[in-house]
C-alpha cells in the first residue's frame, strides 16, 4: 500500500453485532477481543475519513468507553 502513493487507513473491527451503536469504542493495537455494533464501525469509518492523523494507521476496534471521534483522532 505504501508504494501506491495513496493515503490509506485500516480499521479492524471485532465481531460485528446488529445492536444499536453506542458511539463509544476501544481503539488501538492491539484492542482486546470483543464485539462491536455495525453502527459504531460505520461511525469510525466516517471519523477516519475526516481525521488526517488516521492516515497510514491500522486500528482495531471493539465496543468500549471512548467516544468514536476521540478514539480515532487520539491515535
Amino acid at each position: 500500500m505504501q508504494a501506491s502513493g495513496l493515503d490509506w487507513t485500516i480499521l479492524r473491527p471485532g465481531g460485528l453485532t446488529d445492536t444499536p451503536g453506542t458511539g463509544q469504542v476501544s481503539a488501538g493495537l492491539p484492542a482486546p477481543r470483543g464485539m462491536i455494533p455495525r453502527d459504531d464501525v460505520a461511525a469510525a469509518v466516517l471519523a477516519a475519513l475526516h481525521e488526517p492523523g488516521s492516515v497510514g494507521l491500522t486500528t482495531e476496534l471493539v465496543s468500549g468507553s471512548t467516544p468514536v471521534r476521540e478514539a480515532i483522532g487520539g491515535q
